[in-house]
């Protein structure tokens, strides 16, 4: 492949994820740069792709403690990892959050109902817990689906630099960098 057949491939395997579940590249690391200026990392889903806006979307939790850290230094970094294939995709950009309208509640609505279900619980992501299962109240309900839905928020992310390794041929690894100047990607071959 040449370079613009591997800036092609990048956002097809990304679009691909979020249409299909299984594939590679749907669940992502995201690292932020933590409060403490320590790294962070954890594992989001990727809901959303558009290359025709440089764009792509995950959702999260507003009291998880990534969203403190975005709104602090929006800075990210994505990895993802096709393990069949031995192929990498690395996405650096900075975010933005989606905390109120249209494209929020549109991400709400259209999500299953078992996506949902961690934001309509009591307690914050990463609370100390005594037992499994206390993040529910004593009844063991959920809230309702309004009480969710004030938790739940899109994190948008606008790539300025990607990066693509594939090892998919032990003799002949390739690795190519895509850094975006305005509206173009400035690509170059770089060293695996």
């Amino acid at each position: 492949m040449n370079l613009e057949q591997v800036y092609a491939r990048i956002w097809d395997c990304l679009a691909a994820a979020v249409r299909e579940e299984k594939l590679p590249f749907k669940v992502m690391q995201a690292a932020t740069i933590g409060l403490d200026g320590s790294p962070n990392v954890r594992t989001v889903l990727l809901r959303g792709v558009s290359e025709r806006e440089n764009l792509l979307t995950f959702h999260t939790d507003v009291r998880s403690p990534k969203i403190a850290e975005l709104s602090h230094d929006p800075r990210i970094a994505l990895v993802g990892v096709d393990s069949v294939r031995n192929v990498q995709i690395r996405v650096f950009g900075e975010t933005r959050i989606l905390r109120d309208g249209k494209a929020r509640l549109d991400a709400w609505r259209c999500s299953p109902d078992h996506d949902l279900i961690v934001y309509r619980t009591r307690l914050a992501p990463g609370t100390p817990m005594s037992h499994a299962g206390d993040e529910f109240d004593e009844t063991r309900d959920v809230l309702d689906p309004a009480e969710g839905l004030k938790h739940f928020c899109v994190v948008e992310v606008r790539p300025a630099r990607l990066d693509w390794l594939d090892l998919s041929t032990w003799d002949r690894p390739q690795r190519a960098r895509y850094v975006r100047q305005g509206d173009l990607w400035i690509h170059s071959w770089i060293a695996p």
